[in-house]
């Protein structure tokens, strides 16, 4: 089994890498956002954690920057309903420690700012995935933006819009990232989806 892949970083988008190893293997991986900002340049070396998924007909091969990032993706994909689609948003648009603590008190409005997750479903992971994930929501407590009554901030509204106008969540959220970044906290959410529409057609897939 592939437990770990370390070599250099040939192509890089939001969503895939291929990393060249020194056998001359490229191994093309599925990661998630999270990850996804951890890797350095292409050319230069990468190290991922990796886990092979595979039903009938498919077999892919998943990258993670972590064991942590990992381990709750092998969670995530032995719950009902849960594939490794939906898994990558969830790691791609929470840090792990929220996502946890929000399974543990039962945040149904702080799941749901997770793009493809609805009431029904964030309901569901918080009946199976509760008690599961208890080593992780001590991060999530010490998190200014887990606690109690949290609104939905101006950069997830941007991130809901791009998605709405058929960006991809990964590149969408980087998008509005990028866009944050150049336009300071008080961003209102128009200007941020402008922004990012600039940064999307810039080549974040590269």
């Amino acid at each position: 089994m592939i437990e770990f892949v370390s070599g250099t970083l040939i192509s890089k988008s939001p969503e895939h890498v291929v990393v060249l190893t020194s056998g001359g293997v490229g191994y093309g991986l599925d990661i998630s956002l999270a990850t996804h900002e951890t890797l350095p340049p292409r050319g230069e070396n990468a190290s991922l954690y990796t886990m092979v998924y595979m039903r009938e007909d498919t077999f892919r091969l998943f990258g993670f920057a972590t064991e942590d990032e990992r381990d709750i993706f092998e969670v995530l994909i032995a719950t009902s309903g849960i594939g490794p689609r939906l898994a990558m948003a969830i790691l791609s648009h929470m840090p792990i420690g929220e996502f946890a603590l929000a399974i543990a008190t039962g945040d149904i409005a702080r799941l749901i700012t997770i793009p493809a997750i609805g009431k029904k479903t964030a309901e569901r992971l918080c009946v199976e995935l509760k008690g599961k994930l208890t080593n992780y929501e001590i991060r999530g407590r010490l998190s200014p933006s887990a606690s109690p009554g949290r609104e939905k901030s101006a950069t997830e509204d941007a991130v809901t819009a791009l998605i709405t106008l058929g960006v991809r969540p990964p590149v969408a959220a980087l998008a509005i990232r990028k866009a944050s970044e150049s336009l300071g906290p008080e961003a209102s959410v128009q200007d941020l989806i402008r922004e990012g529409l600039k940064h999307r057609s810039g080549g974040l897939e590269v």
